[in-house]
């Protein structure tokens, strides 16, 4: 096995490993609604300050805060929607409420998650195209979340009430599950490209970004010379 296939699998492993034990923890203390929401924001402070401290910056701070914020606020939406309509429930939450305390910084941490693998995968498997990238996300955005439910859902914090299921998670959960991510993936990537803001997961790389800015400064110069004949 090379190298790359070496460090792809590790970190793929990793990944799992810690879907695993998060989401067991998540199962284990389930019914203590506020002190899992509480844990859930601690780990969420300190993976999104680890994740921007390898490359601190303004546009990288503003990236993860704009990710994690659009992927909260859209998932306790989609939530909403979900318990509204009975397509899943969450258990053993006290005064009858049917909305769990943990679910925004949950969503939170989903988008961070995903955000440090793709990142990782794109680093060594040298990716550069939109297409090639959108392919990853997708996959991963399926996968990853998808392993995470079916270990909490085993640990009873939440049932679903659709058909044609994998281990507790259905179909059209999983699809639903990629359809989010990636359109999150997809909305960022177009602000950065906007902006020609430089970032390993949705932005150009420098060079990419360096030969956009040259194309227009060519651009302008030709405009300019256009209305000077």
């Amino acid at each position: 096995m090379s190298t790359t296939n070496k460090v792809l699998s590790l970190r793929l492993l990793k990944a799992l490993l810690h879907l695993f034990v998060g989401a067991a923890v998540l199962g284990v203390i389930h019914q203590y609604d506020t002190v899992s929401a509480g844990l859930l924001l601690f780990v969420a402070m300190i993976v999104y300050w680890s994740t921007y401290a390898k490359q601190p910056s303004a546009q990288r701070a503003a990236l993860l805060l704009a990710g994690g914020f659009a992927t909260g606020l859209f998932g306790v939406m989609a939530e909403y929607w979900g318990i509204s309509f009975g397509h899943w429930v969450y258990h053993d939450l006290a005064d009858e409420r049917t909305f769990a305390r943990w679910l925004p910084f949950a969503w939170m941490i989903a988008f961070i998650f995903l955000y440090r693998v793709e990142e990782s995968l794109i680093r060594h498997l040298k990716i550069r195209s939109l297409k090639e990238k959108l392919i990853l996300v997708a996959v991963l955005s399926a996968v990853l979340p998808t392993c995470g439910e079916i270990v909490a859902i085993n640990f009873g914090v939440w049932t679903y009430a659709w058909d044609y299921q994998l281990l507790g998670v259905p179909l059209l959960a999983i699809i639903l599950l990629m359809v989010f991510h990636t359109s999150i993936f997809l909305a960022l990537t177009l602000v950065c490209r906007r902006y020609e803001i430089e970032d390993n997961v949705f932005g150009c790389s420098q060079k990419q970004c360096q030969s956009m800015r040259s194309c227009e400064i060519d651009l302008v110069d030709v405009e300019r010379d256009t209305i000077e004949i």
